[in-house]
């Protein structure tokens, strides 16, 4: 038998046991699209735990390729692609020069989207199963972040509209960011992010969180935020991530343990402006509180200087009331002491003017003498105890002065009155009122032009 024989027996043994096509399931492991001819000629693998299990040349001609690829772009909104699970019909086919193929007539997009979905479950299972999927959403975002990582496509829309935004923002809020360009997706997607998010690691002192914004896209487009290794980078990240992917179904892996999900960039950039907007309201609501409370404080002390001069007023009417009081009594003291000592004293004279009547002249002028003496030292102690209560008297009057008004207009200040009573506060007024100004000498009147607080 020649080669060519056996490869003829093998053809008639596939064609009589495999007359029909087969759905089978397989991963595209190379896509091997030619433009040129439009034929494709995928690489089918089966994997089990990383190993290939099996694999096959696949054959797609140009008009199955354009029919089954126009349904993925309708229903996945993506292009057929590598590294997919697929559900195809094919039959299998053999040539003697080309060996064993699958030609494929027709793929199941819905099974690719099903593929998708439990490899989503099966990452959230894992992230949940190591406490990894809450721990992004327990890091605190500073309350200004203004320093921002963004994980992007420079020349993408959804980056232009998310940097218009921050840096136009009407009420110049200060906010850098910082381009780590990334592919956000297809093949390379899930390693490019990472790279950049490992990046962004070892500067992570410099910034205050990370945004991974693109553009809109289809499931596909975005199977690879489903992605174990990605997710548990941005799970494990030292800063809040915020994600803007730019779709509002079908939440990804990504989104949900990111610390903030928003729809799309822009959605991004104005709740980075948010947070500005909310810190400011915080410091408005303080201002007004202190006002409040300095105001509070300012009328409570005005309340007790008022109290305070109206007890000094009182304490100073009774201090020189008391004084009075206690000069007029002693007045009354010495008044009455000096009766009593003139009484004793004409006691004396009596009792001398007997004795002169016995005594020789030498004694009446004796007596004399000592009785002139003991006069002078009398009236010397009533001058001396009048000079010291005099000077008494003296030191009150003088700190009575010294509480006067008239001493505090004496330096310069001056007192306004409004209809007779003292103006405090010029919102008591208003323009076109007379004013009478008293100063240390004389008074001036005045009219009310305007106010001013």
């Amino acid at each position: 038998m020649t080669l060519s024989q056996l490869a003829a027996g093998i053809t008639v043994v596939l064609e009589e046991n495999f007359r029909s096509p087969l759905w089978i399931k397989a991963e595209i492991a190379k896509l091997n699209y030619y433009p040129a001819s439009g034929h494709c000629y995928p690489s089918l693998v089966e994997k089990e735990k990383g190993s290939v299990k099996a694999e096959l040349r696949g054959t797609i001609w140009a008009n199955d390729y354009v029919r089954i690829n126009s349904n993925f772009l309708k229903v996945i909104r993506e292009p057929l692609k590598e590294g997919i699970q697929i559900l195809f019909r094919a039959y299998v086919r053999f040539h003697a020069v080309y060996g064993l193929s699958l030609q494929i007539i027709d793929i199941d997009s819905s099974y690719t989207l099903g593929e998708m979905a439990r490899e989503k479950m099966e990452t959230l299972a894992r992230l949940k199963g190591e406490g990894l999927f809450d721990r992004n959403r327990q890091l605190e975002l500073p309350a200004l972040p203004k320093r921002i990582a963004v994980i992007s496509v420079k020349s993408s829309k959804g980056f232009s509209d998310f940097i218009n935004i921050i840096e136009n923002n009407p009420w110049k809020y200060g906010i850098s960011c910082v381009l780590f360009p990334a592919l956000l997706q297809g093949d390379k997607a899930v390693e490019s992010i990472r790279s950049q998010m490992e990046l962004i690691g070892r500067y992570a002192h410099l910034f205050d969180a990370v945004a991974i914004i693109r553009g809109g896209g289809g499931e596909v487009g975005l199977n690879c935020y489903d992605n174990y290794m990605l997710a548990r980078d941005v799970a494990l990240s030292q800063l809040p991530v915020l994600t803007g992917i730019g779709h509002s179904t079908n939440e990804t892996v990504v989104e949900m343990i990111a610390g903030y999900n928003k729809i799309t960039p822009t959605d991004v950039a104005y709740f980075i402006i948010q947070q500005f907007h909310n810190f400011s309201g915080r410091l408005n609501e303080l201002h007004e509180n202190l006002a409040t409370i300095a105001n509070d404080i300012l009328e409570e002390e005005k309340k007790r200087w008022e109290v305070f001069c109206l007890e000094l007023a009182t304490q100073t009417e009774n201090l020189v009331r008391n004084e009075k009081r206690a000069i007029l009594e002693l007045s009354g003291s010495v008044i009455d002491g000096t009766g009593i000592l003139i009484t004793g004293q004409k006691h004396l004279l009596n009792l001398a003017g007997l004795k002169l009547s016995y005594k020789p002249a030498g004694l009446l002028r004796e007596s004399r003498t000592g009785l002139e003496n003991h006069w002078e030292r009398f009236f010397l102690h009533v001058k001396q105890l009048l000079k010291q209560k005099n000077s008494e008297i003296e030191n009150l009057n003088h700190k009575i002065n010294l509480l006067n008004p008239v001493h505090v207009l004496k330096r310069g200040y001056s007192i306004t009155y409004l209809n007779g009573k003292a103006l405090i506060d010029c919102s008591e007024a208003k323009a076109g009122d007379n004013l009478t100004t008293r100063l240390y000498k004389g008074e001036i009147s005045s009219e009310v032009k305007s106010l001013k607080d």
